[in-house]
C-alpha cells in the first residue's frame, strides 16, 4: 500500500518542476526579446530583437514567444537519449495572406542553460498557406521579404 500522501508530494514535485521550466522560459524569452539586434548583425540598429521586430511587423501585430529545442530532436529515444539540444526562441507571427513569420534565436542550450552574451540567429522562414517555405537567411533580409509579401 501507497503512503497516503505519495500522490500529493508527486503533484508537489511535478508543479515545482513545471514552475522551475516556466522561469527558464521567461528568462530565455527575455534574453532573445532584449538581444540587441547590432550584436546579431553588425548592419541592423542599435534595438533591442523585439524593438526592431516589431518595427517591422508593426505595434499591434501580435507576436507569440515560444521555447523549443530548434528543431533538432529525432523523435528517437535512442538517438536523442544524452543529446544536449540548443535552446531557440521562436517569434511567431502571423503575416498578410494567411503566411507566418518565424524567426529563431539561440539563447543556449537545455543541459547547459541560458548562455551569457547575445542570442543568435538559427533561422527566420515564412510559410505560405500552401506549405511551402521561403527561407532568410540574414535578419537584414527580412524587411524586404516581408515587403514583397504585400
Amino acid at each position: 500500500m501507497r503512503h497516503p500522501y505519495f500522490f500529493l508530494l508527486l503533484l508537489i514535485g511535478l508543479k515545482g518542476a513545471s514552475a522551475q521550466n516556466q522561469a527558464v522560459d521567461a528568462k530565455a524569452v527575455e534574453t532573445a526579446k532584449n538581444t540587441n539586434v547590432r550584436q546579431i548583425e553588425s548592419s541592423l540598429p542599435d534595438k533591442s530583437f523585439e524593438q526592431w521586430l516589431r518595427g517591422l511587423v508593426g505595434m499591434q501585430t501580435r507576436i507569440d514567444w515560444e521555447v523549443n529545442d530548434c528543431g533538432e530532436q529525432t523523435g528517437d529515444p535512442a538517438v536523442d537519449r544524452g543529446r544536449n539540444f540548443p535552446m531557440c526562441v521562436s517569434a511567431l507571427v502571423n503575416l498578410t495572406g494567411k503566411r507566418r513569420l518565424d524567426v529563431q534565436l539561440v539563447v543556449g542550450s537545455f543541459k547547459g542553460g541560458i548562455r551569457a552574451g547575445p542570442a543568435s540567429l538559427f533561422y527566420a522562414v515564412i510559410t505560405h498557406p500552401d506549405g511551402s517555405h521561403k527561407s532568410v537567411a540574414l535578419l537584414s533580409r527580412l524587411p524586404e521579404a516581408i515587403k514583397a509579401l504585400k
